[in-house]
């Protein structure tokens, strides 16, 4: 059976986003794969504790922002210090969405947006 490796999203500026991901979420480059035949730059994030990674690539033509559909896909991320993490959030003033059972939602700076979660 496949294992799950991970998840990409399309950013235009990759040192903007890499240190998004590493002030809000603490997520860390990981690996790094430039493909120019295809014209891209990937940033591989990982958490150090599993081995999913979210991977930030670039196309290095690019000089418009991403349209982003009418749906909400989203990566969710599971935070053993959630209320310390949601506290950070809310100072950071980056908190667009919450539910009722506290889970709540924040957008990275291309727009994607990020679900985060309590432990179970």
């Amino acid at each position: 059976m496949p294992t799950l490796s991970h998840a990409c999203v399309r950013v235009l500026n990759l040192a903007r986003s890499v240190a998004f991901y590493r002030e809000t979420l603490g997520l860390t480059p990981q690996r790094e794969l430039t493909m120019e035949d295809r014209g891209w730059h990937l940033v591989f994030l990982g958490d150090g504790v599993t081995p999913f990674q979210l991977e930030l690539c670039r196309e290095l033509q690019r000089t418009e922002p991403y349209r982003l559909g009418d749906d909400t896909p989203h990566v969710a991320l599971v935070s053993q210090d959630f209320q310390g993490l949601k506290a950070k959030h809310q100072a950071m003033g980056l908190i667009f969405d919450e539910l009722a059972n506290g889970i709540y939602f924040i957008q990275d700076p291309d727009g994607h947006i990020l679900e985060i979660l309590p432990p179970d």
